[in-house]
C-alpha cells in the first residue's frame, strides 16, 4: 500500500528594504512533502524556501550567496486563490505588508510542529539584508558591518524603552507578550525555547569565574561561615511581606557579599523609573550614567508578589541598560551584570549582557537556604552554612570583578561632545535604519567575545578583532568572523566557541594534502570562557543546501578520502549533514568537529533534533556514534557506497 504523503504548497515573498515604500514581491511558489507519522517542524519549511530561492536565484535576479533570512507566517484567513500567472500572483499578495501581518497573521516558531497547520494559510517571507556594494573595500565593509551591528543594538534599546515598568513587565501576562522571537527586545534566556542565547561566558570572564567558584569552591573562612550561618537563620524565617524580608536580611547580606546588594534603590531615567530591591553601583561614565554590577529582586515567598524575582531582575536590567542615559556605555561594552532573585528562603543567580541581543542565563538553580539532610557527614545547619558561604564567596568575588571592570573601562572613555541622540528606527527587525546614527560621536563597534588574544604554535601573540557573526540569523551560534593580527600579518579567521570539540580530528584533515578542513590556528579549552575556543582560517566556499547532494565525481571522491582518513584512525564524524560540507574548488572541506570522536566512545547529544532530519535508523539520543552512521550519510550525500 502506498505511503500517504502530506504536501505543503506555499508562496515565498520578498520583504522590501526598510523605508523603500515598495510592496512585498512574490518570488515563487514551492512545495514541501512529508509522510506521517514523521514529526516535522516549521524549520523544514524555512529550509525548503531557502533551497528553492537559491536554486532559482539566477531567474529571480538574486545573488545566490546573499545572506537570506526566512520567516514562516500563518494567515488567519486562507490565501486568495490564484491562477499562477505573474500578474495574478502580484495582485493576490499586494495586501501583504507589516500592518497586515500584525493584525491578521501569526509568526511561527522554528520548533512548531506542522501538525494542525493548513497549507493554504502558510506564507514564507524572505529578507535579504542590504549588502555593501561588491566593489566596497574590505576595510570599509567592516565599518559598515560594525555600524549596522551598533544601529541594531540601538534599535533594540529603543524598543525596550517602550516597555512597561519592570514590576509590571515581570508578570506572566507581560512575559507572554515580550518573550517572543519576533520581538527585537526579547531577552534570550531559553524561555520559550526559541530564544536560545549563545553562552554568556563568551562575553565576559566573570561568568565563567562564577561557575568555577561554585563548582570548585575554596574553603570558607571562620568569618564567612559565621555570616552564612546568620543568613540561614534569618532567611529561613517567615516575614509578612517582602519589605520585612529585605529589612531583616539587608545588613547581613550587604556585609557578607557587597554593599548595596540588598536595599531598595530608586533609579530614574528619561524612559522609566524603577526601584530594584538591591543595586551595586560601580563607576560613573563621563556622561553621568552610573554603571551597575548587580541587581537584586526579592519576593516574600515563592508565589508571592505576582512574578518570579529573577524575571523582575531581568526586566530591571533591560530598563537600566536600554535607557538613553546608558548609550555611552553600550557603545563600548556588553554591559555585564549579575542578577539575583530571592523568593522566600531560596536564591537564584543569573548573568546578563547586552550584546547583539539582550541575554540572560541562569548560573545556579534556586538554592534553598533551608537546612536539609544531605548525606555528607554534616548536620543540616552545618551543611546549609557551607552551601551559602560558597554562594556568597562567588557573588562577592564576581561583583568585585565587575566593579573593577567598569572602573577601568570608564577611565578609557571620553565625554560626549553633545548628548547622544535617540535613534529613530523604521523597518522590520534585523534591517533597521537609524536617523541619528550618523550623528553619534563615539565610533560604533561590534560588541563581540572577550577572548581577544592567543599565542600561536610559534609562541607569537595574535590579536583578534571581531567583525561580525558568521550566521547572524542564528543567535545561538557562537561563531564569529574576525581578523587575526600578528607581526606576520593580518588574516581573516573564524572563531568558534564550542562545549566539546575534537582537535585531533580537525588537525588530521587540516594537515592532509590537500587539506580537507580549515587551517587550525588555535584550539584549546579556555578557562576564562569555560568552553573550547577554535580559531581557524575563513574558507571561501560554496555551501550545500539542506536537500543538496554532491554531483561532481571529484567532490564525491574528496569526501570519500576525508571519511576514510578519519575511520582509519578509529574516528567517527557523526554529523555528516550538508551544512557541514563545504565545496572548495575541486575538493570538499569538513567543518564542525563537535561530535567527532573515537568509534565506540563518542555519543550523540541528548538535544539532537531527530524530527525532520533523516538519520540512520539506529541513531538515538545519547547513543553511540559508529562508522555505519557516517557511511549512511555518505550515501545520502553521494548516492554511492563509501
Amino acid at each position: 500500500m502506498a505511503e500517504e504523503c502530506y504536501t505543503f504548497t506555499f508562496p515565498v515573498l520578498l520583504v522590501p528594504p526598510p523605508g523603500s515604500g515598495e510592496q512585498y514581491r512574490h518570488l515563487l511558489t514551492t512545495e514541501y512533502e512529508y509522510a506521517p507519522p514523521e514529526r516535522v517542524k516549521v524549520s523544514s519549511l524555512e529550509d525548503r524556501a531557502l533551497d528553492a530561492v537559491r536554486h532559482g536565484a539566477h531567474l529571480l535576479k538574486i545573488a545566490s550567496d546573499s545572506t537570506m533570512l526566512v520567516d514562516i507566517w500563518e494567515l488567519i484567513e486562507p490565501r486568495p486563490p490564484t491562477t499562477g500567472t505573474p500578474d495574478d500572483m502580484e495582485n493576490a499578495y499586494e495586501i501583504i505588508n507589516e500592518d497586515y501581518l500584525k493584525k491578521k497573521a501569526i509568526h511561527l516558531s522554528h520548533f512548531r510542529s506542522l501538525n494542525g497547520l493548513e497549507s493554504e494559510n502558510i506564507i514564507a517571507l524572505l529578507t535579504i539584508p542590504h549588502p555593501a556594494p561588491s566593489n566596497t573595500p574590505l576595510a570599509v565593509m567592516h565599518e559598515v558591518n560594525e555600524s549596522d551591528a551598533q544601529i541594531r543594538r540601538e534599535g533594540i534599546a529603543a524598543d525596550a524603552r517602550k516597555r512597561v515598568s519592570p514590576s509590571a513587565g515581570a508578570s506572566l501576562t507581560q512575559r507572554v507578550l515580550t518573550q517572543r522571537e519576533t520581538r527585537d527586545d526579547a531577552v534570550y534566556n531559553y524561555r520559550p525555547p526559541e530564544l536560545i542565547p549563545p553562552p554568556i561566558t563568551i562575553y565576559h570572564p566573570v561568568f565563567a569565574k562564577f561557575l568555577q567558584l561554585m563548582a570548585e569552591p575554596p574553603d570558607p573562612t571562620h568569618e564567612e561561615l559565621g555570616q552564612a550561618h546568620e543568613f540561614v537563620c534569618l532567611a529561613s524565617a517567615y516575614y509578612r511581606d517582602e519589605a520585612g524580608r529585605i529589612e531583616n536580611l539587608s545588613r547581613n547580606l550587604n556585609a557578607a557579599v557587597y554593599n548595596g546588594i540588598l536595599g531598595i534603590q530608586t533609579l530614574s531615567y528619561k524612559s522609566s523609573k524603577l526601584a530594584p530591591d538591591g543595586v551595586v553601583f560601580s563607576q560613573k561614565t563621563p556622561s553621568g550614567f552610573s554603571t551597575i554590577a548587580a541587581i537584586t529582586e526579592v519576593k516574600a515567598e515563592i508565589g508571592e508578589g505576582g512574578s518570579d524575582p529573577i524575571a523582575q531582575a531581568e526586566c530591571a536590567y533591560v530598563a537600566i541598560y536600554s535607557s538613553e542615559e546608558a548609550r555611552h556605555i553600550r557603545e563600548v561594552s556588553c554591559c555585564p551584570a549579575l542578577l539575583i532573585g530571592m523568593a522566600g528562603p531560596n536564591i537564584i543567580v543569573s548573568g546578563a549582557v547586552f550584546a547583539d541581543n539582550i541575554i540572560a542565563q541562569t548560573l545556579t538553580d534556586y538554592i534553598s537556604v533551608i537546612p536539609r539532610l544531605n548525606g555528607n557527614n554534616r548536620s543540616p545547619f552545618d551543611d546549609a552554612g557551607y552551601r551559602i558561604a560558597h554562594l556568597f564567596r562567588a557573588l562577592k568575588e564576581c561583583t568585585h570583578n565587575l566593579h573593577v571592570y567598569y572602573s577601568q573601562l570608564v577611565q578609557t572613555m571620553t565625554p560626549p561632545l553633545v548628548p547622544p541622540p535617540a535613534g529613530v528606527f523604521v523597518g522590520r527587525p534585523r534591517a533597521r535604519v537609524s536617523a541619528g546614527a550618523s550623528r553619534t560621536l563615539t565610533s560604533p563597534s561590534f560588541i563581540g567575545p572577550h577572548f581577544t588574544t592567543y599565542h600561536d604554535s610559534e609562541g607569537e601573540e595574535v590579536a583578534l578583532t571581531y567583525r561580525a557573526r558568521l550566521q547572524p540569523y542564528l543567535p545561538m551560534k557562537a561563531v564569529f568572523v574576525a581578523e587575526a593580527k600578528s607581526r606576520s600579518g593580518t588574516e581573516k579567521v573564524v572563531v568558534k566557541f564550542a562545549h566539546t570539540y575534537n582537535r585531533e580530528a580537525h588537525k588530521l584533515l587540516a594537515n592532509a594534502e590537500p587539506s580537507q578542513a580549515p587551517k587550525l590556528r588555535y584550539c584549546a579549552l579556555e578557562p576564562s570562557v569555560g568552553m573550547w575556543v577554535v580559531v581557524m582560517d575563513y574558507v571561501e566556499s560554496s555551501e550545500l543546501g539542506v536537500d543538496d547532494v554532491l554531483k561532481e565525481t571529484v567532490h564525491i571522491e574528496s569526501l570519500r578520502v576525508a571519511l576514510k582518513k578519519l575511520h582509519s584512525q578509529g574516528l567517527v564524524f557523526g554529523d555528516l549533514r550538508p551544512l557541514n560540507v563545504l565545496i572548495v574548488d575541486d575538493k570538499v572541506v569538513l567543518i564542525d568537529f563537535d561530535w567527532c570522536g573515537k568509534a565506540g566512545e563518542a555519543r550523540y547529544p541528548s538535544d539532537i533534533i531527530l524530527e525532520g532530519e533523516t538519520w540512520h535508523s539506529e541513531v538515538q539520543r545519547g547513543g553511540l556514534i559508529n562508522q555505519a552512521h557516517d557511511e549512511y550519510h555518505f550515501y545520502k550525500l553521494t548516492s554511492r557506497e563509501l
